[in-house]
């Protein structure tokens, strides 16, 4: 479907977003009940008293599910972040309530009052401060700037934004780009001090593995593991599967995971077929870092890297030309950025 964007008119933009913020502060404010179940279920976790830890995330996830209809946004946008933040939520609670017997240990120095390491387990994805977490350290770690690369990074997608924008492939990238110019913006803004970066430099990628492990965000690396790769890799050799084979379904479960989060998330903005590559994006990119690792192993090589890179790039520019991306930010429709999309 061909969509013409017509320029804005005067006076219309403040209206426009002026309606986005109102149905923001609508759909954070009903968000902030699940939120706060959410944090004292963690609380009276740390105090020992599981009985009322188990009833309040369940009233936590129930009322993150119950956001869309106590709280109705017609904001596409809008409805967008309120799905996010539902996804995230649930999936927050839920890897809690899967590591609820072995829960990650306080290991960045003294023990703090049992409210502040409830807010440290709601707010830290990655566990930043326990043990296991989901730390990642950058490569050259010496020389690595996270304030630069978000620089770098930022010059990469201006200079692609001077290339003809109706190119799905400048898209894809854009799209990556502009991802983790956000991320990481919002990431030196909110982040504690001890928070290491989300991401690697997108421009010294590899290989399938090294893309997905070492260099895009791992914000959701706990709930992965926990709610998806974990249950497989260890639960299916008790059912007789060899352990590489339960090793492989676990990483596809990892991406099937994701695949389910995005397309449930980004489903107010996105029309089916949308939906659908993003969803054949993410089981597609396990199934190639699934077959990657048995063909390669741990082993670099610069043929790697350039099927890596090609294949991406393929799959990557298949999936942004399905997605109904303006071509260019002079083109993004701020007149009908409230508009329910009609398909």
């Amino acid at each position: 479907m061909n969509i013409t964007y017509q320029p804005l008119p005067i006076g219309k933009l403040p209206l426009a977003m002026e309606v986005a913020s109102n149905e923001f502060v609508k759909a954070t404010a009903f968000l902030l009940i699940p939120l706060e179940l959410l944090y004292f279920s963690i609380y009276f976790h740390t105090k020992g008293v599981y009985k009322v830890y188990r009833i309040l995330n369940f009233l936590a996830i129930t009322a993150f599910w119950l956001a869309p209809f106590a709280a109705p946004i017609a904001c596409g946008p809008v409805r967008c972040l309120q799905y996010f933040a539902i996804a995230i939520g649930t999936m927050k609670a839920l890897d809690i309530w899967a590591r609820r017997h072995s829960m990650p240990a306080y290991t960045a120095g003294s023990r703090p009052p049992e409210w502040r390491l409830a807010l440290l387990l709601l707010t830290e994805l990655r566990y930043e401060s326990f043990t296991p977490n989901h730390i990642r350290v950058p490569k050259n770690q010496e020389n690595f700037s996270e304030p630069l690369q978000l620089g770098i990074h930022v010059a990469i997608f201006v200079v692609l934004q001077t290339l003809p924008q109706n190119l799905p492939t400048v898209l894809a990238f854009e799209v990556m780009l502009a991802i983790y110019i956000i991320w990481t913006s919002l990431q030196l803004l909110l982040r504690y001090k001890s928070s290491p970066a989300l991401f690697g430099p997108l421009y010294m990628i590899d290989s399938f593995t090294g893309f997905w492990s070492e260099t895009w965000h791992n914000a959701f690396a706990s709930p992965c593991t926990s709610l998806a790769y974990a249950p497989l890799r260890y639960g299916l050799p008790g059912y007789g599967i060899p352990v590489i084979v339960a090793r492989s379904l676990g990483v596809l479960g990892a991406f099937g995971l994701m695949a389910i989060f995005h397309m449930y998330a980004l489903s107010p903005i996105l029309s089916r077929e949308g939906l659908i590559r993003i969803g054949a994006f993410f089981m597609l990119n396990g199934v190639a870092t699934v077959s990657e690792a048995a063909l390669w192993g741990h082993k670099k090589h610069w043929l790697k890297a350039a099927l890596a890179w090609t294949c991406e790039t393929i799959l990557a520019s298949w999936t942004a030309s399905g997605l109904n991306i303006p071509n260019g930010l002079s083109r993004i429709p701020w007149r009908e950025l409230c508009d329910a999309p009609s398909y």
